[in-house]
């Protein structure tokens, strides 16, 4: 017992001690606990503070994320209306020169011919456009002749129509009074090299003049405006 009360008294007199110690050195236990509650306070109000930012920064990106969706889809709708306008006017360029045209002579015309490269190695699409100006009324019929100059293999070679076309057709056929559109596609040979496209109208009336038109290949995309002054033409049908 002796020896316990020894230790009791020990421990009570050493924590004596040492908040006398505490006591000596300016320590208040109220003050502290207050300024432990006032701390755990501001620490919780910093901890909403960041909650907040979060939630507002997510918001942020958000917007942003939103505001260049929306800026992207603005400028592919802009792009996809001057894209409209641009052929509207080709359209209505085209259409003038059939309605009014000017420095032309009446007659068959090669008004417009154009080749594209069609998304595969060697594969083409072509369009050419033929038009009777000049207030004809009369149903014009006849054929289309195309063929492609080049060099394969060291040789020059000249590749006609049903050797390039998916139908293996060799001529196209036209009927039209003021103006006809014609279109298909075209694959040329692995190792052929294009130098030249040449194209025959050749009317069925062979009172009319058939007209011939070399077009050099100076790329994977070709489009020409025909002027009526560089057409070559030739009377009677070939």
């Amino acid at each position: 017992m002796l020896l316990g009360l020894g230790i009791i008294s020990l421990i009570i007199g050493g924590w004596t001690l040492f908040d006398y110690g505490r006591y000596l050195a300016g320590y208040n236990r109220a003050e502290c606990a207050d300024e432990r509650e006032t701390l755990l306070a501001v620490r919780k109000k910093l901890e909403q503070d960041v909650n907040s930012l979060r939630e507002q920064k997510a918001l942020l990106e958000r917007a942003a994320q939103i505001e260049r969706e929306a800026y992207s889809e603005l400028d592919t709708t802009l792009k996809e209306l001057q894209g409209e306008i641009l052929e509207l006017k080709e359209e209505l360029a085209f259409y003038r020169g059939i309605v009014s045209p000017k420095n032309a002579s009446s007659g068959l015309h090669l008004q417009r011919f154009k080749i594209t490269a069609n998304g595969e190695s060697n594969h083409y699409r072509y369009k050419l456009v033929l038009t009777q100006v000049l207030k004809n009324d009369r149903m014009v019929t006849g054929k289309v002749r195309l063929s492609i100059a080049g060099m394969i293999h060291n040789q020059t070679r000249t590749l006609k129509l049903k050797e390039l076309s998916e139908k293996r057709v060799n001529e196209l056929d036209y009927r039209f009074k003021y103006f006809q559109k014609l279109e298909g596609n075209l694959k040329l040979p692995q190792g052929f090299t294009p130098f030249r496209i040449n194209v025959q109208i050749i009317p069925r009336n062979r009172k009319r003049n058939s007209i011939e038109k070399t077009i050099n290949w100076s790329g994977q995309e070709i489009e020409d405006h025909v002027r009526n002054e560089k057409e070559t033409q030739t009377n009677g049908a070939n």
